[in-house]
């Protein structure tokens, strides 16, 4: 899978690592990379494009679904009420 092939709305499961047991929704790819929404802590990960592809290539992500519209508009809701208080 290519970098490129990344959709706002999929969802990842976290197999090993320091978020294992955690879903990846994604909501928001920029030049940096791929913004995702941690569930069930529910933080904000941005994850460098070249992490991702490495993640994705050797299952320590593996893709689970698309999220329906009304399901993701609330995990975007968070996602964004994060990034305010971030800031």
């Amino acid at each position: 899978m290519v970098v490129e092939d990344i959709k706002i709305k999929q969802t990842y499961a976290v197999q090993t690592g320091d978020y294992v047991g955690q879903m990846f929704i994604v909501c928001k790819i920029t030049e940096k990379g791929v913004g995702c929404l941690s569930v069930p802590k529910m933080e904000n990960v941005l994850v460098p494009k070249d992490k991702w592809a490495i993640g994705r290539n050797s299952d320590i992500i593996e893709y689970v679904e698309e999220l329906s519209q009304d399901i993701f508009k609330v995990c975007a809701a968070q996602y964004k009420k994060n990034e305010d208080s971030n800031n």
